[in-house]
């Protein structure tokens, strides 16, 4: 043997003994660790699997009521009834028309957008500038982003799967076959590149590096499968067991008195309201028990669909509707952590990768347009904007309402939060305030 190979063996040797003495058994050897999955380049596994994930992830979402589920649950959590554009501009007429015209523009794409994300793990919009100057908002599949192209460029220029990037690790286009994948007269082998400033591209980043959006049921597409198959397997068990209402034995080991038919002998046994049936001598009758040994299957699915669950980051309720063992309190403390989440996705994903980029670019494309004026401070204040998310209702809104009542009072929140935090803004709400009719003094309440 030759001394470097004593020398690395020594040293596996002594790193291994310190791994065992530093007590960390996430980095130590036995059985037990075994067979486990390792990722030991996140980035390269997510975008390996990400094809495959995403196929699956749709068919489950297709075929499954959990899968189904679990994509419009979150769709609704993200976007809701849509987003509020509040535009910052000094004149309200014309911070009104700003919002009145994004608003119908963005909003129609939000759901599909939404229900990508969480279905492919990524979504894509194609910003098309109209002849008119105008925008128009084109959602791609992500397959439609070429995922094959893999090249460099030269000068630290490279494609990743489709998206390009320059020296500098910034996004400077995307590669976009001209047809979907799988679409009528599709020419896979034609790619059109599209700078970065007419593409949107929202995902949610799991690791430092990664290129592509890994689909959001990723953690429970077996699970959900197989769970799917159970669930199926227990039905038509149920169904084939009551289908047959018992057996007829004969002890002798002969026909129980029973024959073809041919003879006439041959005996109804078949059960009606109120019947009575004389067997042959010799016939024993067993009756099927369908359903046995039901509840506990019952029961075990439902831990799976916890797990399910929370895998996807939702509570039990929210997938599946289930509310037999929720109370208020414990209702309420899983939909705080919920709602938790899904507001930092409203504002990581949503607002920060879809909708700031989309005002500032249709902002930008006005003022190329001429109609706003192009000066770098008119623009300043047309750029200016804050986007409010869809509002989340409560099962008891009274207590909600006394408790926002002695916050607002106590100087711990101000109007403009509670209502924001209700799905609407604080300006809209004085307006329409100040056009309620005012009682009339001296009539009946």
């Amino acid at each position: 043997m030759s001394v470097t190979r004593q020398v690395a063996r020594a040293a596996q040797r002594g790193l291994a003994k310190l791994i065992r003495r530093s007590g960390i058994e996430a980095g130590g050897g036995g059985r037990r660790w075994q067979g486990a999955p390792m990722l030991g380049t996140p980035q390269a596994s997510a975008l390996a699997a990400r094809g495959t994930a995403k196929a699956r992830a749709a068919g489950l979402s297709i075929n499954t009521p959990f899968g189904a589920r679990i994509v419009e649950a979150w769709a609704s959590a993200l976007v809701g009834k849509g987003y509020q554009a509040r535009s910052q501009h000094p004149d309200p007429t014309k911070r009104r028309r700003l919002n009145d015209d994004f608003e119908a523009m963005a909003n129609p794409i939000l759901t599909p957008l939404a229900r990508a994300l969480v279905r492919d793990g990524e979504a894509f919009v194609q910003i098309v500038t109209e002849d008119d100057g105008g925008l128009r908002l084109k959602l791609i599949p992500a397959d439609q982003v070429d995922p094959a192209l893999t090249r460099e460029l030269g000068d630290g220029a490279r494609i990743v799967a489709g998206i390009e990037y320059d020296a500098a690790d910034r996004v400077v286009a995307f590669h976009v076959l001209r047809e979907a994948p799988g679409a009528p007269f599709s020419t896979f082998g034609e790619v059109v590149r599209v700078p970065a400033a007419d593409m949107i591209h929202v995902f949610d980043m799991l690791f430092p590096g990664q290129v592509r959006g890994l689909s959001w049921l990723s953690p429970v597409l077996l699970k959900l499968r197989d769970r799917d198959e159970a669930s199926d397997a227990l039905l038509m068990q149920l169904k084939t067991a009551s289908l047959i209402t018992g057996f007829v034995r004969d002890l002798e080991g002969g026909a129980a008195g029973f024959d073809d038919g041919a003879s006439g002998a041959q005996v109804n046994v078949s059960l009606e309201p109120g019947a009575m049936r004389i067997l042959p001598p010799g016939a024993d009758v067993t009756f099927s028990n369908p359903g046995q040994g039901l509840a506990q299957a019952v029961e075990f699915l439902r831990a799976q669909d916890r797990e399910i669950a929370a895998g996807v980051g939702l509570t039990f309720e929210a997938m599946t509707g289930d509310l037999g063992e929720a109370n208020y309190s414990s209702a309420r403390v899983g939909l705080l952590e919920f709602r938790r989440r899904a507001e930092m996705m409203q504002r990581n994903l949503i607002e920060a990768q879809v909708l700031r980029p989309l005002w500032r670019r249709w902002i930008d494309t006005q003022a190329l347009a001429g109609a706003i004026p192009a000066d770098p401070d008119a623009l300043t204040d047309y750029r200016n904007v804050r986007f409010i998310g869809p509002g989340w209702a409560w099962v008891d809104p009274k207590n909600e309402i006394e408790a926002e009542i002695a916050a607002i009072d106590a100087g711990l929140k101000s109007r403009e939060e509670v209502v924001a935090g209700r799905g609407r803004d604080l300006e809209d709400l004085d307006e329409e305030r100040a056009r309620d009719p005012r009682p009339v003094e001296g009539a009946p309440a």
